[in-house]
């Protein structure tokens, strides 16, 4: 009997050292595991990343068609316009000539200055209300407001003196 004290505390020391390798091991599983949930909620927020990038792209590139659709309409109307055969106009060309009426012939205009104002927050206004935002008299405004009208851009109501949007141009 006296053999059996002495193996057991020989072999304490080896359950000490198998103990010790076990939490150790267990220390390093948990770590283990930490970092796999880590890099597996990495993964997912990139996944999710390159969704949402590859919805955006998509909603772009619909957008670019649908402007090219536009630009190509405009081309093809200033061609009419200009009375010009097989005018191939760029973009860039097409977008200037536009800007340039824009800011030199028709930002002053009434019309163009009420369907911008009607274009904003509010796609209803009155008369008054038109009259005062836009700087011109009471006259021109009218005078504008039963143009637009007849180019079935804007609904005037003479009665109520309330002009409002048929469409949108844009958004």
């Amino acid at each position: 009997m006296e053999d059996d004290p002495l193996k057991i505390e020989e072999i304490i020391p080896t359950i000490e050292r198998v103990k010790n390798t076990i939490v150790s091991m267990e220390n390093r599983l948990s770590n283990s595991q930490r970092e796999l949930e880590e890099k597996e909620n990495a993964l997912r927020e990139r996944e999710e990343k390159l969704n949402q990038a590859n919805i955006q792209k998509q909603q772009l590139e619909f957008e670019y068609i649908s402007l090219e659709t536009e630009f190509k309409k405009i081309s093809e109307l200033f061609t009419e316009l200009s009375g010009q055969q097989e005018t191939s106009l760029d973009i860039k060309q097409l977008l200037g000539i536009y800007i340039t009426l824009l800011e030199k012939v028709f930002t002053g205009k009434p019309h163009a200055k009420i369907l911008y104002l009607l274009h904003g927050d509010k796609s209803e206004m009155t008369r008054e209300e038109l009259t005062k935002t836009t700087g011109f008299s009471a006259a021109i405004v009218l005078h504008s407001l039963h143009e637009l009208h007849r180019a079935e851009l804007i609904h005037y109501d003479e009665e109520l003196g309330k002009a409002n949007l048929v469409n949108r141009i844009y958004e």
